[in-house]
This record gives C-alpha cells, sequence and structure tokens, in this order.
C-alpha cells in the first residue's frame, strides 16, 4: 500500500537503546525538503522495550517542537526481522504475493501465521527466475510499534525495514550505478546493521551485538563503567561485549578494543556474503552512527581494506553545509525512510500493508457493483413502459410535473451561475500575488552586490513561484542565501513562508567579480497552501 502523495507533510522516527531520532520533511513533486532533524536521549527510567512509555515520551517531545504532522513512517530493524532470499518465477509478478506466502512458510522457524511477510518487489519485469528479498517479523513486534503510535497520538502509515531505509540512503549519497558493491555500517549502542548494498540492490544484512557505554569525557579512550571486552566464543555470530566493572586491563585502550570488536562484526559480514557471492570487490565502506567512535571506525577499516571508506554525510544530496551533513551521521535510516516514501513506495517493504495477491471472490466483489447497475437500469426501462401504456391518462399531470420542473431547473441554474461568478471572484482574489511585497521581501534577505548580481527574475502566480537567475562571488553565499530564504518566518508565525531551492550553479573563471552563475527557485509556500 502506498502512502498518500498528497501528503505534503511526513514525520520519520527511528530509535536504539540511546537516542530517538526525529526527521520531519516535506514533499513536493517528487523533492524532499527536510524541514526539521534532530535527536533526544532515552531518560533512563524509559524502556525502548515498552511501547506506552516509549510512546508518552515521543509525544511529549513532538508537543515540545511542536510538531503537528501527524503521519509518521517507521522501520523494524534488522535484530527482529528474518531475511530470505527466494529464487522465484516471475512469469505474473501478481502471483508473487501468493508464491511468496507458499514459500516462506517452509523458511522460518515460526509458524507464518503469528508473522507478518512482505518483500520488495524486483524492480525487472522480465520473464524468468529472479531473486526476491522476503522479510518476515513477528506479529507481535508490529504489534508494539501500532501501540508506540497509538501512545504518541500518531497515525502509523508505514511500516519499513532498516537495512532497506540504508540501502535507500547510499542510493540518495551515490545513486544506483557509481558503486557496483558499497557496504553500510551503522553503528548503535548496542547492536551495529551492516547492509551489503550490490548494483542498488539490498543483497545482504547482518545485525552484530557489540555493546558500547559513552566515553567517560569527550575524546577520552577509556568508557564508562560496564565497557567490555569482545568474546573470543568462535562458535557466535556476533562479538558480545561484557566489560568488568574495573578498568584494570593493560594495553589497548577501551575505545581501541571496541573499535576493533566493530571491525571484526564488519569483517565477518563481508566474508559471509563473499562466501555466496565469490568474486566481488567491495569499493565503498560508509560508516554511521551515534556512539562517537563512528572516526575511528573508519580509520580502521581503512587501514584493513583498500576501499573507500568514509563517515556518512548526506550534505550533497539535501544541499547542506559540510557540517550540517556531518551532524546528520545516526540519521542514515530516518533519511532513508523519507527519501522512499517521496519516490515509488510499491517496491519497498510495509509489514503494516504487506502485499498480497486479489483473490477470485474479491475480483467478483469488484464487478459487483457493475451488474446492480445494469440491473437497475433494466428496471427503470420497464417502469418507463409500464407508466407509458397502462396510464396515459395521468400525460397532463406529468406535463404540468414537467413544467414545475423546469421552472425549479431554471430557479436552480440561476443561482448555480451567482454562486459560480461570487467563487471566480473570490478565488481571483485569493489567487493574487502582490509581486512587489514578495519581492521586497526576498531583496531584504538577499546579499548586497558585493556578493550577488541579479540577472533575471521570472515569476510564475499559477504555481506562486519565484525563478531568480544570479551571479555571485562563490558558491556558498548561493548556498547562504536559499537557508536564509528558507528561514524567513513571518512575525508571530512558526511556519515557513518561502520554500527555496538551489537549481544548478556553474563556476566560470573569466568572470573576475562573480565566477558562480546559479539559481534559486522560491515557492511562495503560503500560496500553495491557500489554493
Amino acid at each position: 500500500m502506498s502512502l498518500r502523495k498528497t501528503d505534503r507533510s511526513i514525520l520519520a522516527v527511528d530509535w536504539d537503546a540511546r537516542y530517538i531520532r526525529f526527521v520531519h520533511a516535506k514533499v513536493r513533486k517528487g523533492k524532499v525538503r527536510i524541514d526539521r532533524l534532530f535527536s533526544v536521549d532515552v531518560p533512563e527510567h524509559v524502556d525502548v522495550d515498552n511501547a506506552a512509555q516509549l510512546g508518552g515520551m515521543i509525544r511529549e517531545v513532538l508537543k515540545q517542537q511542536k510538531i503537528r504532522t501527524d503521519r509518521v513512517i517507521l522501520d523494524v530493524p534488522r535484530d527482529k526481522a528474518l531475511l530470505t532470499t527466494l529464487k522465484l518465477p516471475m512469469t505474473n509478478p501478481n502471483e508473487l504475493p501468493a508464491m511468496v506466502e507458499f514459500q516462506i512458510g517452509k523458511e522460518i522457524p515460526f509458524p507464518l501465521s503469528q508473522a507478518v511477510a512482505d518483500f520488495a518487489m524486483p524492480e525487472g519485469s522480465a520473464d524468468g527466475p529472479a531473486d526476491v528479498l522476503v522479510g518476515t517479523v513477528r506479529r507481535d513486534v508490529v504489534a508494539y510499534y501500532q501501540e508506540t503510535c497509538e501512545q504518541a497520538g500518531l497515525k502509523l502509515a508505514r511500516l519499513g525495514l532498516r537495512p532497506y531505509a540504508n540501502k535507500e540512503a547510499i542510493h540518495g549519497l551515490f545513486g544506483a550505478g557509481r558503486y557496483q558493491c558499497v557496504v553500510m555500517v551503522d553503528i548503535g549502542p548496542r547492536l551495529t546493521e551492516i547492509d551489503v548494498v550490490m548494483n542498488g540492490k539490498l543483497s545482504f544484512s547482518r545485525a552484530g551485538s557489540v555493546s558500547i557505554p559513552k566515553p567517560v569525557t569527550p575524546g577520552s579512550d577509556q568508557l564508562q563503567a560496564d565497557s567490555a571486552i569482545m568474546s573470543t566464543d568462535e562458535s557466535t555470530d556476533s562479538a558480545i561485549i561484557q566489560f568488568p566493572k574495573a578498568p584494570s586491563l593493560s594495553g589497548a585502550s577501551d575505545v581501541d578494543r571496541v573499535v576493533s570488536a566493530l571491525v571484526v562484526e564488519v569483517t565477518r559480514t563481508i566474508e559471509a556474503f563473499r562466501s555466496s557471492t565469490p568474486g566481488v570487490d567491495v569499493e565503498m565502506i560508509v560508516v554511521g552512527g551515534s556512539v562517537g567512535l563512528e572516526e575511528q571506525v573508519v580509520r580502521a577499516l581503512g587501514e584493513r581494506y583498500s576501499a573507500t571508506v568514509e563517515v556518512y554525510n548526506p550534505a550533497a544530496q539535501f544541499g547542506w553545509p559540510e557540517e550540517k551533513g556531518a551532524e546528520a551521521r545516526a540519521f542514515s535510516a530516518a533519511l532513508g525512510l523519507v527519501s522512499a516514501h517521496a519516490g515509488d513506495s510499491k517496491f519497498d517493504f510495509d509489514f503494516l500493508h504487506p502485499k498480497r495477491t486479489v483473490t477470485a471472490a474479491e475480483r467478483r466483489l469488484k464487478k459487483a457493483p457493475v451488474f446492480a447497475i445494469a440491473a437497475l437500469v433494466v428496471v427503470s426501462v420497464l417502469a418507463g413502459v409500464y407508466w407509458k401504456v397502462i396510464m396515459p391518462k395521468n400525460r397532463a399531470l406529468d406535463e404540468l410535473h414537467a413544467q414545475i420542473d423546469d421552472y425549479e431547473e431554471r430557479i436552480s441554474d440561476l443561482e448555480k451561475i451567482r454562486e459560480k461568478r461570487i467563487s471566480i471572484a473570490d478565488s481571483f482574489d485569493k489567487d493574487q500575488v502582490v509581486w512587489l511585497d514578495e519581492l521586497n521581501r526576498l531583496v531584504e534577505l538577499l546579499p548586497t552586490n558585493e556578493q550577488m548580481l541579479l540577472k533575471l527574475i521570472d515569476m510564475d502566480r499559477k504555481d506562486a513561484e519565484i525563478s531568480i537567475r544570479l551571479e555571485a562571488k562563490n558558491r556558498q553565499t548561493v548556498l547562504d542565501s536559499v537557508t536564509k530564504i528558507d528561514g524567513f518566518r513571518m512575525r508571530g508565525d512558526d511556519e515557513s513562508y518561502f520554500n527555496a531551492l538551489a537549481g544548478r550553479m556553474t563556476e566560470s573563471s573569466g568572470k573576475d567579480q562573480y565566477p558562480t552563475s546559479g539559481l534559486i527557485n522560491v515557492v511562495i509556500e503560503r500560496k500553495v497552501e491557500e489554493k
């Protein structure tokens, strides 16, 4: 089931044991603009596994932040979902839900009646077998997210899968074809999700259990009490951290040991992927997370692998300054959910509305109204014949009724014409844009001629848009102007007045004073909302 594309505002929420991350965005014409992006600490008295406590906290945070959007999209973490790849024929894609339901029941360790299964629809439509990635989540997990939203006063529109959301975040960074194989490392305080994206598709995903306490002080190489050493049990699939109370260990620091444990988890994941897909080299590793050790993990992985390793930074994707993108390193899943919302959601996971086959009985029910209308037409025809043949004496009365109906219809038409004229006048007055006022507001937000030169201003009344073609001293001047226009508020109003987007910018070495040429598109949000 797709989210309604008419909904311009959407809220994405993602959490772990230590932090809750919020992304409030607006989607317009398939483009995403992030309005608000922030995270809050989970207090010690709040249990994130308790839907009532967590939902109550989310409700209070949204109230404090004055966020009134109630439609929310969430994701299920990797450790709460089973992922299975099935090879199924694509002769009739409409039959995929039935085939998935039949096959997945043989693969999972619990009855299918206790679970919700959904799958990522293969994007190709060619005949023949295709790899279908199926996610299975227990029903009590889905109920937990539904209750959390109910306690928070939110309407759950979609329940996605976090590894798939991270895949969307990778797609937003590099596109689908820049790298053949990318590994996303999403570090959490207790679990680290490692996702392998090959040729733009989620090919492998795994969660490693590495519990990471907070540093004693910023920049310290020692962690707080309850830090731990990596387990040496090679039979386990994850490195479980159980640190002693007294940090009396010699040798490497606590941070070094945790970083080493994370590198081991990444290595295990890559080797497991290579065992099923030989001959594929990892070209890019992206590290995100909220534990404060991401830079150290990047350095350690860079020393181990020949691939390019970098911290997740979506600044280029959303037109942010680099420092703002660096602050979003833990928001890959939440931003991926929003990006997927703006795209074609029929390919995504949604455990709230899993894909299903339309049965023959349902198809018959859809056809039932057609038969009812046909029967009604037949009855109407018979009634007309009966009236004309059996009761000719009532023709005079019919004529009188017809005259009355004609007068009533004329009166109704006159009333409609009057209402239409009033509506046209109101609409004309409502749609008018006082361009002098809007240009005056914009000019006050733009820098002086020493920084920027306006070349052309184009105004579109229909869409309430202003296009500004300009030349500037540098690219940052244009981005700062976009940020300033976006931040403009009318006095006493919390909502954005303008929606500004930077267009394509070019650099020319031949222009001494204004080497940067570009375009700023401004939408008068108030006029769009009034329409």
